[in-house]
């Protein structure tokens, strides 16, 4: 028996018979697709952009590597992502490449409003995350996994992620937690403006997991500026001081560790425990972040630094 969508007998000849074959194949697909007809070009949108490299991190955790069509400037892992397109960054997206890309997906880091209104104009979905506390990366990676039809890989991966972590906090369990200054930016070689994190960011979190106590804790902003008198006052045992995804020489990472002898009656600096972290996940809030966990362990912790899963 034929199929009733389609003739079982071409009766007008064969030319007529084969348009209406095509058109019907046409409207079938469209109907199946769901297309907006206000939406010119719906048919052929394919494949996801991940603007964020936490975002592309997650992708691809998830098993969806294989969908991401580009990524942002700022995104360098998985290698695999080496062979996409990059698309500029968050302040400086490339619209025209994005548009003619006609993603089927677009996942965005925080409010948007110039790649909001991109995707207005064209019918593109986009999907928001606020990835930058340990529970909104677990709620971010949820919302990534609904937004790609993976919400079982979603939760296995926070289980996985939570699972590394406990690991980490096995690790430095009954260790002493030493008071630590979290540095994620200064201008040059002064330290006349420190930036870091309090309480409430994912590295101050990670730090706790390390099984340290970050000297701005108690600040209610996830990110901050320190003075050095405030500095001086709570007296860190340990400074940790980003440069992530920075290929500095010995020269360099020297004259940044020696900058801080110009505060000597630090404890950190007394007994030499100024550290680069340089690693360029090294501040990203993904799938990765136990092993940031079990990197600061291993610098707080050198006798009992948690072993790799």
């Amino acid at each position: 028996m034929a199929h009733p969508a389609y003739p079982a007998k071409c009766t007008r000849g064969a030319l007529p018979c084969f348009a209406v074959t095509v058109a019907v194949l046409l409207i079938s697909a469209y109907l199946l697709a769901g297309c907006n007809p206000g939406k010119a070009g719906s048919l052929q949108r394919k494949g996801v952009i991940t603007f964020a490299p936490n975002i592309t991190e997650t992708v691809f955790a998830l098993g969806a590597g294989d969908r991401v069509v580009a990524v942002s400037s700022f995104c360098d892992y998985p290698p695999a992502i080496a062979a996409l397109p990059h698309v500029g960054g968050h302040i400086d997206p490339d619209l025209e490449k994005i548009t003619l890309l006609n993603p089927e997906l677009i996942i965005v880091q925080g409010k948007h409003s110039v790649m909001a209104e991109l995707c207005e104009k064209n019918g593109i979905p986009i999907a928001h995350v606020d990835m930058d506390s340990l529970d909104t990366v677990y709620e971010g990676v949820l919302t990534i996994g609904q937004a790609l039809g993976c919400p079982t890989e979603a939760e296995v991966l926070n289980s996985r992620i939570e699972n590394e972590l406990e690991s980490v906090r096995e690790s430095v369990k009954g260790l002493p937690h030493p008071k630590v200054l979290l540095i994620t930016a200064r201008q040059d070689h002064n330290l006349n403006t420190l930036y870091t994190v309090g309480g409430p960011s994912f590295l101050s979190e990670l730090l706790a997991v390390a099984g340290g106590e970050n000297i701005y804790g108690d600040a209610d902003q996830p990110y901050l500026e320190a003075s050095k008198e405030t500095v001086v006052v709570r007296a860190p045992d340990i400074i940790l001081e980003f440069h992530a995804g920075e290929e500095l020489s010995d020269d360099e990472s020297k004259r940044y560790v020696a900058d801080w002898e110009q505060l000597p009656s630090l404890p950190a600096v007394r007994n030499g425990r100024v550290h680069l972290i340089t690693e360029s996940h090294a501040m990203r809030p993904g799938p990765r972040v136990a092993e940031i966990a079990r990197l600061l362990a291993a610098l707080l912790h050198p006798e009992g630094a948690a072993p790799k899963p």
